[in-house]
């Protein structure tokens, strides 16, 4: 994990490989593209503490990751490669990828306004993302309702694997187009929408004013099973510059600590 780090500094992600044969370890991190050097060296200190709770000595792991609305990283063990990645064939993409949902439905707006909005949001962020070398920001305000949201694929995805992600993340985050906020955390790319913009005007952000990104952290464990996934949401926030952006950082920290253990077939 420590290898990777100096390469995120570096360039905001990195890719490593560690051994030989079935003692191999493949790691990588990236940073979202609208943080500055040293809000991603922050976000990224922060998620890879958070690593030794689903390393390879823990029993029964094989791998893990752990996502942030800041940055991103993930190790996998054994034969696994990060092409696997670009092909997203990476074990499943159906038990690794979640959609977190805002606990509350939009309010205080007309709800079909909303709705529609972040459907033409969440269009533009797939198609625009893809354009725009992977990474896209912006909102999307009609008759008085704005939302806001942000995509991104991780540099692992080529281009046709960068639009398969986030399509499929476009019809994850359908589920959440009532709520407040919503959120896919993918093996291959990220999307979230909301009500407050949460991104900043550093990076290739497309929309003006200024904003924060809130601390959501999910650990994914793979255990030897493969099929045997352990998710962990923690609330944990990390220093941005503005301070209407700390208060937008704490806007889910209680709702959103919650453990996913889903059944094992």
């Amino acid at each position: 994990m420590d290898a990777v780090s100096p390469l995120v500094e570096a360039k905001g992600y990195g890719q490593v490989v560690n051994g030989t044969g079935n003692l191999t370890v493949y790691a990588y991190g990236e940073c979202i593209k609208d943080l500055d050097k040293k809000d991603c060296d922050l976000c990224f200190a922060q998620i890879k503490a958070k690593v030794p709770r689903c390393l390879p000595f823990q029993k029964g792991t094989r791998g893990g990751q752990v996502f942030s609305d800041g940055c991103y990283i993930r190790f996998v063990s054994l034969s696994h490669s990060f092409q696997s990645d670009k092909n997203l064939n990476f074990m499943t993409l159906s038990l690794q990828d979640r959609t977190v949902c805002a606990p509350k439905e939009i309010t205080g707006v007309n709800r079909t306004v909303f709705r529609d909005n972040a459907a033409e949001l969440v269009k533009n962020m797939s198609v625009e993302a893809v354009r725009n070398g992977g990474f896209y920001a912006g909102f999307v305000d009609r008759h008085n309702v704005t939302v806001h949201g942000l995509a991104q694929c991780w540099e692992t995805l080529n281009r046709s694997g960068c639009v398969e992600c986030l399509s499929k993340a476009s019809v994850r985050i359908g589920s959440c187009l009532v709520n407040e906020e919503g959120r896919v955390l993918s093996a291959g790319c990220y999307m979230r929408f909301s009500t407050q913009k949460f991104y900043n005007n550093s990076g290739n952000s497309t929309s003006d004013g200024n904003g924060g990104h809130n601390h959501l952290g999910v650990i994914l464990a793979v255990t030897s099973s493969v099929v045997a996934f352990v998710l962990l949401v923690s609330a944990a926030g990390f220093l941005l510059k503005k301070r209407h952006a700390k208060k937008q950082r704490g806007l889910f920290h209680k709702e959103l600590v919650k453990i996913y253990v889903p059944e094992i077939a």
